[in-house]
């Protein structure tokens, strides 16, 4: 099959090509900067030009090229970023109304968050809900998939702030992290999404992609400092207290403490039973994807 792959340069799209390649399918890159973007992929990797944000420019590509299906990764993922909602929500609306000109129009697979059914919420799952709003009202064959907290190899957000916070010293956890999280291998997710392109019948459907079981956020930590070989001992933070400062904080405009307590004030695994049964989907325990993670690194 000819992929489309938005953000096939990113953490995430980088493991989506790969997989493509290795099922012989043909991964097509998009991006603002072809050339850079190259440098990133294999050199059998076609990177062809566009920008979500314009109007109109990805007609041209589209018609030349008439993908069968679209893996839609790109997105930002900063809260505050002023490109949040232009990104995240408009170039989603550009991409399915530019989809829409063909015929017939390919399947859109496009890259949610388990965060926009996770409270609390943020200015980035708020971002990715409206996303799916246009999505799903595009009138196009697509999948969703909502994936956990991703983590993996090539990682620049996520995975590498969370082992400098675990590498020495003293690292507080609210609550002493009794809450469930159910964190996923990169490449996990990205075999469950090339199964969203490929897979007939599964038309209109939303997937839930995270690890194999639940963990608490404390062992989490724990289990990411011990594969990157940290120290740091893990402390608790009364979440009381976090949350008698959290409201004077917010007033200041500092309104990260407050998601906090939040957080950790409800469980949030997720159920990947649906993903499992109609994808095969079989996420690794989390020790082997850490040392997919950190091992090759040592």
């Amino acid at each position: 099959m000819k992929i489309l792959v938005t953000g096939g340069a990113g953490f995430l799209g980088r493991h989506v090509v790969a997989r493509l390649i290795e099922l012989g399918d043909e991964p097509l890159v998009l991006s603002r900067d072809p050339a850079r973007a190259a440098e990133s992929l294999p050199p059998a990797v076609r990177c062809v030009a566009g920008d979500l944000t314009q109007p109109d420019a990805l007609v041209p590509i589209l018609a030349a090229e008439r993908p069968e299906a679209v893996i839609h990764c790109a997105a930002v993922v900063v809260n505050d970023s002023p490109s949040l909602v232009g990104v995240n929500v408009g170039g989603a609306r550009r991409l399915v109304e530019q989809l829409t000109t063909l015929d017939p129009p390919p399947r859109l697979v496009h890259v949610s968050t388990f965060s926009v059914e996770d409270p609390p919420p943020t200015e980035y799952s708020e971002s990715k809900l409206a996303a799916e709003e246009v999505v799903r009202e595009s009138g196009l064959p697509f999948v969703i998939a909502r994936p956990a907290l991703i983590y993996g190899p090539g990682d620049s957000t996520n995975t590498p702030d969370l082992v400098a916070r675990v590498a020495d010293g003293n690292h507080w956890i609210p609550d002493g992290g009794r809450v469930q999280i159910q964190p996923v291998f990169v490449g996990d997710v990205a075999a469950a999404l090339v199964e969203c392109a490929r897979r007939g019948g599964i038309e209109g459907r939303t997937y839930r992609l995270g690890g194999p079981t639940p963990i608490s956020v404390h062992d989490f930590r724990a289990a990411v400092r011990d594969a990157s070989g940290g120290n740091a001992r893990l402390r608790t933070l009364p979440l009381f207290a976090l949350a008698l400062v959290a409201p004077l904080l917010k007033l200041a405009g500092k309104h990260g403490p407050a998601g906090v307590v939040a957080f950790h004030r409800r469980q949030h695994a997720v159920d990947i039973h649906a993903a499992q049964r109609d994808l095969d989907y079989q996420p690794r325990a989390l020790s082997d994807g850490l040392a997919l993670t950190f091992d090759p690194l040592r």
